[in-house]
């Protein structure tokens, strides 16, 4: 891979851009109007409290079921994701950094008090913007945080299952890749089963929302935690 192709494959494209639009938007509306145990965040220094919807296992599963039978009716392409998933890097990427400055200066101009939207300015942007200046931003009534985690891990099996689907689609099947999608279906699965075991997590209760915590769950977690597939696809297809 010369590095012509490498720059030429990170440039982003509409295809990638609808990609991440109609997966945020998915997530959005799934997340807001399925059913889900109502989980009580931690006590706030100022005595308040924040409530989540631990609808995630509801939101995946329906997602599967919905991807699968728009594969079955030859609506979307399976291997969509695998086939652009630099691209979809660096779409990921671009976005992560804009929603960060628009954290950063959504928390400048804040005059909340409360806890969870109070702003922590030190005066030194690059800190300010890499650790994040309010705890639980939200957008339309979504709790960022928890939503970008939640994206996050669903991209991930995505990621994996789209690799899966080019393996059978090549004939290159192979146990390793067998047990690799087993193992980490079975880790994710299980997270949104306890998802409601999150919300007591550090990074939700005492981190704040900057490029750190978006980078890490739009970008770290779904297209590093999938490198095994993606090599282990490339490998047979090397040999």
């Amino acid at each position: 891979m010369d590095l012509g192709f490498l720059l030429h494959a990170l440039i982003p494209s509409l295809n990638s851009v609808a990609v991440l639009i109609i997966f945020f938007g998915y997530l959005a509306i799934a997340g807001s109007i399925l059913p889900g145990k109502l989980v009580p965040g931690v006590t706030l220094q100022d005595g308040s409290r924040l409530y989540y919807c631990c609808n995630g296992l509801l939101s995946l599963l329906l997602l599967i079921v919905l991807l699968g039978v728009g594969a079955k009716m030859d609506l979307l392409s399976p291997t969509v994701i695998s086939e652009s998933g630099l691209e979809l890097l660096s779409t990921t990427f671009i976005f992560s950094v804009l929603v960060t400055f628009l954290l950063y200066a959504a928390g400048c101009n804040s005059q909340t008090q409360g806890s969870s939207l109070k702003p922590h300015v030190t005066g030194n942007l690059i800190h300010d913007w890499w650790f994040g200046i309010q705890l639980n931003p939200q957008f339309m009534g979504i709790d960022l945080k928890f939503f970008f985690v939640r994206a996050g891990m669903m991209g991930w099996l995505f990621i994996n299952l789209s690799v899966l689907a080019k393996s059978i689609q090549d004939a290159n099947l192979s146990c390793s890749m067998i047990l690799y999608q087993l193992f980490c279906a079975l880790y994710i699965l299980d997270y949104f089963f306890y998802e409601e075991y999150m919300t007591s997590t550090w990074d939700i209760i005492a981190e704040r929302l900057g490029f750190m915590l978006v980078f890490g769950d739009l970008v770290w977690i779904p297209f590093t935690f999938s490198i095994q597939a993606c090599s282990l696809e490339l490998d047979l297809w090397i040999m």
